[in-house]
């Protein structure tokens, strides 16, 4: 098995690229020394959370709308 190591600039980059190696169904490994959450994390997630859950979308959805307007 061959073994590619990519280095993100940010951890938001990283998870767009662990959601899309999912969708195709692509098997990785994520080695991650930092599991902390920053300030602005923390921010969006709070914010997420405080959000009307009747305008939400599931992921698949969500997925197949980016796909659609930006070809990916």
């Amino acid at each position: 098995m061959s073994s590619i190591t990519v280095h993100f600039k940010d951890k938001e980059e990283g998870t767009l690229i662990q959601n899309l190696l999912q969708k195709m169904k692509i098997s990785f490994e994520r080695d991650d020394d930092d599991s902390e959450l920053t300030e602005e994390m923390k921010k969006v997630i709070d914010d997420a959370l405080k959000q009307d859950r009747s305008q939400s979308v599931d992921a698949f959805e969500l997925l197949k709308r980016i796909s659609e307007k930006y070809g990916i």
